[in-house]
């Protein structure tokens, strides 16, 4: 039996698969907290501490398949994180963490300037300081060497330790503001207007298309095959949807996580002024001549582990009791009336009215609530966010189902809030994980293995009764709180 292993460079947890061929069944599973360096409000990946846990990961696996043959490697990763390489083989042994708000002010100056438009019928992207080219800005005003260095995102910088070959996934790259999203090639206009060079960004390639072969010294420390073959499947967020087998033409892909997108591919770009308004991000799909249309916010997972952490409940009660608990309550009625407003800011806020410096807001409770009200509170809250975005994302494009992946998938009352209150089907895929056996499964693809999804669905169809209750109280409560808090906020800074 032959073998694969998928990787899942995720920004609270990463995860390391090995996955029979050609089913990509995954038949076992390292894990380990992704390792950050946090120094105030800066968080960093830790990439020193990364590459051992890795290490260990990939030996585990390699001892699990034992004496068959580990075919290749495929990496997924979070998108706007990257790792600088020289060209003497050493590398920054710290990568900023995507959600990190130290390129904001280069990202609100273009948008202060003008310019933020222009380039983003270039970029299909937003101009939003987490995106990789200024993070890049910021290193270098910040003293960090960009002479003779190559920018990889994480994913890609994972590749080039394993094979030594330096490339951009076409996916990863779309989320850097260098790339021009509908050529492929590199924006010079771009960087020119800051003096940076092109030679700091590789030469596209093409999602889950091997780079070369893992490096022999580091294939025999880790009980690899030197034929096992590196790719990179891209963006993780894309990879999950190809383990869902998603319909671009009926349906869209919810993938949750810490955070939450919503993903649609499209045949090209969608660079509306619309779109831009609400700071909508397009770019090139895992899947040759595709687009993907996506969008995130930027807690979702993070907004319950707060609150679990806050109230000091045990994480099994917390995450697989509670909710079926109030899934049930929630069916009966029984929060009705009594519904506090929860903003899930934690993090800034996300489309349509993306703000770093966005603050959460909890507003409605009495000497009366509970600890339920306040879970109740915290998952409205977030499918209500999650409304605001895929309204103004969909539009006339709507699909007639949502696939949801990710851990949010065991919780009935998220599921059936999502469904009711976007009024539309929600699909929870059951797919073990999803962004590693996406991975694996694109790169199987496109060797022309036949490696199709294997899913387990449990269907939420939307409530009318509900549905028309909960429009109500978005309406009237939910949006005017938003705006309201919003108004405070610009007052204040």
């Amino acid at each position: 039996m032959d073998y694969a292993i998928g990787i899942d460079l995720g920004t609270t947890n990463s995860k390391v698969v090995l996955c029979e061929l050609p089913s990509c069944r995954v038949v076992y599973l390292e894990k380990f907290t992704s390792p950050k360096i946090v120094d105030g409000d800066s968080i960093d990946f830790d990439i020193k501490q990364m590459i051992p846990c890795l290490k260990q990961a990939l030996k585990a696996c390699s001892m699990h398949a034992g004496n068959e043959s580990i075919e290749f490697i495929s990496i997924a990763s979070v998108g706007e994180s990257g790792v600088l390489v020289y060209d003497d083989g050493s590398y920054l042994e710290r990568a900023i963490a995507w959600f990190d708000k130290r390129g904001g002010s280069y990202a609100d100056a273009l948008h202060a300037e003008g310019l933020a438009e222009r380039f983003y019928g270039v970029t299909g992207i937003p101009a939003f300081g987490n995106y990789g080219l200024f993070k890049l800005l910021w290193m270098r005003d910040h003293g960090v060497d960009l002479k003779h260095a190559t920018w990889l995102p994480l994913g890609d910088f994972v590749a080039w330790w394993l094979s030594g070959v330096k490339g951009q996934d076409e996916s990863l790259a779309s989320r850097t503001f260098a790339i021009d999203v509908k050529s492929g090639k590199t924006a010079n206009e771009i960087l020119e207007r800051y003096g940076m060079s092109a030679g700091l960004f590789p030469g596209l390639v093409e999602s889950g298309i091997p780079r070369g072969m893992v490096r022999p010294v580091l294939a025999d420390e880790l009980g690899l095959p030197r034929s096992c073959e590196v790719c990179v499947s891209g963006h993780d967020h894309m990879s999950g949807s190809v383990a869902c087998g998603l319909d671009p033409a009926r349906e869209a892909l919810n993938s949750t996580g810490t955070s939450e997108g919503i993903l649609t591919v499209n045949e090209a770009p969608v660079l509306t002024q619309e779109s831009f308004a609400s700071r909508l991000s397009n770019g090139r799909y895992v899947r040759r001549d595709s687009y993907s249309y996506y969008a995130s916010l930027p807690t979702a997972g993070f907004s319950l582990a707060w609150l679990s952490g806050m109230l000091d409940i045990d994480e099994d009660v917390f995450f697989d009791e509670m909710p079926g608990k109030l899934h049930r309550r929630y069916l009966e009625g029984e929060f009705d009336g009594r519904e506090m407003v929860f903003i899930p800011h934690l993090r800034g806020s996300g489309p349509p009215d993306r703000r770093v410096d966005a603050r959460g807001c909890l507003y409605g409770f009495t000497g009366a609530t509970t600890r339920d009200d306040l879970y109740y509170a915290t998952v409205l809250g977030l499918v209500f966010e999650l409304k605001r975005l895929y309204d103004c994302m969909l539009g006339a494009q709507v699909r007639e189902t949502v696939k949801v992946i990710g851990p949010a998938i065991k919780s009935p009352l998220w599921m059936q809030l999502k469904s009711d209150v976007l009024d539309v089907r929600i699909e929870a895929c059951r797919v073990r994980e999803s962004v590693a056996r996406g991975a694996v499964m694109l790169t199987a693809q496109k060797k022309g293995l036949d490696a199709k999804p294997q899913i387990e669905t449990i269907s939420y169809s939307p409530c009318p009764e509900r549905t028309k209750y909960l429009e109500k109280l978005y309406e009237t409560t939910y949006l005017p709180m938003t705006r309201t808090v919003a108004a405070y906020e610009c007052k204040t800074r």
